[in-house]
């Protein structure tokens, strides 16, 4: 089912798991054909492309190889209360005390892994593209 946006949305989706970032990068196209998914196996190169490219939304695992997915968090969204990047947090680790800490930071939402449904995935992420004022994404720092 497509949503009524003309414009494509880029998601970049930052997980060392390959088999489950293709797993949620085939729900999200499968939800919705807006979507065009980047993907990244790290949190230094998922860093790296946000900044080369336009970046909608960010969906980042918390349990990364290279850095804490709260790194890749603390980088993208310097003020939790003004956020400059929207970013939903799609981890393996279920601990309501990190979902909590993720949302104090900036994420605008937390899901588990193997709670989450793509429907819900893409539902967040519109929602925290919502929540993020465009003249704060197109004005963010590169």
């Amino acid at each position: 089912m497509s949503s009524d946006n003309l414009q494509l949305t880029s998601d970049l989706l930052i997980d060392g798991d390959v088999d489950r970032r293709a797993y949620f990068a085939q729900r999200l196209t499968i939800c919705s054909e807006d979507y065009r998914i980047v993907q990244a196996a790290d949190g230094l190169s998922g860093l790296e492309t946000y900044d080369l490219e336009r970046i909608d939304c960010v969906v980042v695992e918390l349990d990364l190889p290279d850095m804490s997915g709260f790194q890749v968090l603390m980088h993208l969204v310097k003020n939790a209360m003004r956020p400059e990047a929207a970013v939903v947090v799609l981890t393996h680790l279920s601990s309501p005390a990190l979902a909590e800490l993720a949302m104090n930071n900036g994420a605008q939402a937390c899901l588990v892994k193997h709670r989450v449904s793509g429907d819900q995935l893409d539902k967040a992420i519109q929602k925290a593209i919502a929540a993020v004022p465009p003249t704060w994404k197109e004005g963010r720092a590169t």
